[in-house]
């Protein structure tokens, strides 16, 4: 299973490059990517690591301060394990989604 995660990862890199998305920048950080361990109701999840601390934003919202950051230098993507078994085009579909969260600035939905 960690295999055909690993191919279809691969195959995913090679299909955002091949539309202009360098994977490669080293704004992006290290990306690694696995199954999860627990049991989940999401699909998949981008847990991000070592903010780089020039990214750093204050945003202050009523009276409360918040510390956000847009850059991390580790990424670790991991896709629960029911989704290994859907089609592989969904599989594809949420790492894709997964690698954006990678991206400087879109480490959350908001």
């Amino acid at each position: 299973m960690e295999e055909k995660l690993k191919n279809l990862y691969n195959e995913c890199c090679r299909e955002l490059e091949s539309i202009g998305i360098d994977l490669t920048n080293p704004l992006l950080g290290n990306i690694d990517i696995k199954i999860a361990k627990r049991v989940t109701k999401r699909y998949g999840c981008c847990k991000s690591e070592n903010p780089v601390k020039t990214s750093m934003k204050k945003i202050k919202k009523g009276r409360k301060i918040f510390i956000k950051y847009d850059l991390f230098e580790n990424h670790h993507i991991e896709i629960s394990k029911w989704v290994m078994d859907l089609d592989d085009k969904i599989i594809k579909n949420t790492i894709i989604h997964e690698i954006i969260h990678c991206f400087p600035g879109c480490n959350d939905h908001g």
